[in-house]
């Protein structure tokens, strides 16, 4: 059975839960944000923490799944 994009990022959010996932685990260009507003709508409890880029630069979103929907 094929995943779709949505059951990966559960996926990993389910086996990453003390560190989080970002966009860096994810192909380029990837969609992350789209597909944790999709889970959210579906009922999961996901955190945003923001943190500073490695260069000092911007910021990048980590997530962590909190509630099961």
């Amino acid at each position: 059975m094929l995943k779709t994009n949505n059951d990966r990022v559960l996926s990993k959010l389910q086996r990453n839960k003390n560190k989080g996932i970002t966009h860096w685990d994810f192909p380029s260009g990837f969609a992350l944000r789209s597909r944790i507003a999709e889970l959210r709508s579906r009922g999961y409890q996901i955190l945003t923490s923001l943190e500073k880029n490695a260069d000092n630069k911007g910021r990048h979103a980590r997530y962590f799944l909190m509630k099961e929907g």
